[in-house]
């Protein structure tokens, strides 16, 4: 005689269909969709994966992080200003010339400040080479560079004068010296030319004492049309030198400006 399961008894038969579903599901999935992965299909999966990682591990010696201070100065405006000049992207055109500024920055800072005296320094480096080695007869000259515009037409004269007068004697011994002046006698025309910006430069002792730089000049005397054409334009870069920031800026990634002024001469 037929007897009706009792309600537990159905309940276990629901649950065991649903579980039979539920395998015939996943083997249905393995073999379509090969989960998970059969060894033929590993090396196309994870090997490449561990191989990108492997790819990407970087040393700590290979990273290198950016300057902000170069980067925040480059954006500045009287930076911005410097690299659109024109007469600083042909300085900054010639690689060495431009390696030869940062390296003496605060000399040219200097200079820049009394911009008629930067030019005649620009034009007569050679000279001026000279005169920094010896800076008592520097300071000499510039406090009245008038006084002796009459040697540019006589630089015998002007030997004989040096041999005879105290301030003047280390540099009238000084062959090497005296030959760079007596071959470019025009530096006492152009300084006379440029009488105020030399007292200005002669009343400042600390200014006296960076001018003293003869690597400076010796760079200016190698590189004439770079620095020459700086220094038509000393009121642009007199802006940077007074910023501390672009200038350490300036001294430190030289290659940056000389890209930075590229770019913009480009534009």
């Amino acid at each position: 005689m037929y007897q009706p399961a009792s309600p537990s008894a159905r309940k276990g038969a629901t649950w065991i269909g649903v579980a039979i579903v539920g395998v015939a599901v996943v083997g249905a999935a393995s073999y379509y969709f090969d989960i998970p992965p059969r060894g033929d299909n590993l090396t196309g999966t994870v090997t490449p994966a561990q191989r990108y990682r492997a790819e990407q591990q970087v040393g700590a010696q290979d990273v290198k992080l950016a300057d902000q201070s170069v980067a925040q100065a480059l954006q500045s405006d009287v930076v911005v200003n410097l690299v659109r000049d024109p007469a600083f992207q042909k300085l900054a055109a010639n690689p060495e010339a431009l390696q030869a500024l940062a390296a003496h920055a605060q000399t040219y800072a200097v200079m820049s400040q009394q911009p008629a005296a930067f030019s005649a320094m620009a034009v007569n480096a050679n000279a001026f080479v000279a005169l920094a080695s010896h800076r008592e007869a520097y300071a000499a000259i510039a406090v009245n560079p008038s006084a002796y515009a009459k040697y540019a037409a006589d630089a015998a004269s002007f030997a004989h004068m040096a041999a005879q007068t105290q301030a003047f004697q280390k540099l009238a011994a000084d062959r090497s010296a005296m030959a760079a002046i007596q071959a470019n006698p025009a530096i006492f025309t152009a300084m006379s030319a440029s009488a105020q910006s030399f007292q200005a430069l002669a009343a400042a002792p600390a200014a006296m004492a960076a001018l003293a730089n003869t690597q400076a000049y010796s760079a200016m005397a190698a590189h004439p049309a770079a620095f020459t054409a700086l220094a038509r334009a000393p009121q642009t870069f007199a802006a940077v030198a007074a910023n501390a920031q672009s200038l350490n800026a300036l001294q430190s990634s030289p290659q940056l400006f000389a890209k930075a002024a590229a770019d913009a001469a480009a534009k």
